[in-house]
């Protein structure tokens, strides 16, 4: 009969949270970008690069989805919908709403037995330029206490969305992130992983995206491409 040693199940446990360290983030990389997925079954393709000072990778994931940007940006600020489809998202509560451009969140990352959940606070904000690119970026803030009493604090966090439509209602969909996880966890047990947040959200959102109550979706200041 097949068995697991202590050791495996350690190993096994730890390369499970591992999933949600990851945009974790301490400077960007600035060497050139290697592609380990292109996925033409789901049309993702994510590339990975060393983070200079240290031994982890910052990932940046492709894809491309026939959706108005409104939709896109409506299945983004779903911040209630976002652990149906983002991995290892538990929950993420609004704080306080600056504008329509900008929220302060409170975010919960599930993390499998025998560790605890992460929680830490963040800043988002949206903006689109003059070529009618959208950018959602997000990154952690100074916080105090969670409502998660058993969570510890990932003190960094950042990753950007950037949508860039195309004609014909065609986005090209960009998705970053790096960082640094939380605790004691090895860089090669983290890089293990890498790639799987962000193919997976990817692979989620051309399911998500085309759900009723966001292809209906408006968006204040959101200028649609012609």
């Amino acid at each position: 009969m097949a068995f697991m040693t202590i050791t495996t199940i350690r190993k096994f446990a730890l390369g499970s949270w591992l999933w949600l360290v990851l945009p974790v983030y301490a400077a960007a990389g600035d060497g050139p970008w290697m592609q380990v997925i292109d996925d033409q079954q789901h049309h993702v393709r994510v590339e990975v690069r060393a983070v200079p000072g240290t031994g982890v990778r910052e990932f940046r994931a492709y894809t491309q989805v026939h959706a108005r940007l409104a939709s896109l940006v409506a299945l983004l600020e779903d911040t209630e919908h976002l652990p149906a489809w983002m991995h290892r998202v538990r929950r993420v509560t609004v704080l306080d709403r600056s504008d329509a451009r900008q929220l302060h969140s409170y975010l919960v990352l599930a993390v499998p037995f025998p560790f605890h959940d992460r929680d830490t606070f963040m800043k988002t904000s949206l903006t689109q330029d003059a070529d009618g690119t959208v950018h959602l970026r997000s990154e952690s803030e100074p916080g105090g206490r969670g409502a998660c009493l058993d969570c510890v604090r990932m003190l960094q966090m950042r990753n950007e969305w950037i949508l860039r439509p195309g004609p014909h209602h065609q986005v090209d969909v960009i998705f970053d992130g790096m960082g640094l996880p939380g605790g004691v966890v090895p860089d090669w047990a983290t890089n293990l992983v890498v790639t799987d947040l962000p193919f997976g959200s990817l692979r989620n959102l051309h399911r998500q995206v085309h759900r009723h109550k966001y292809e209906a979706a408006q968006i204040d200041g959101i200028k649609e491409s012609e």
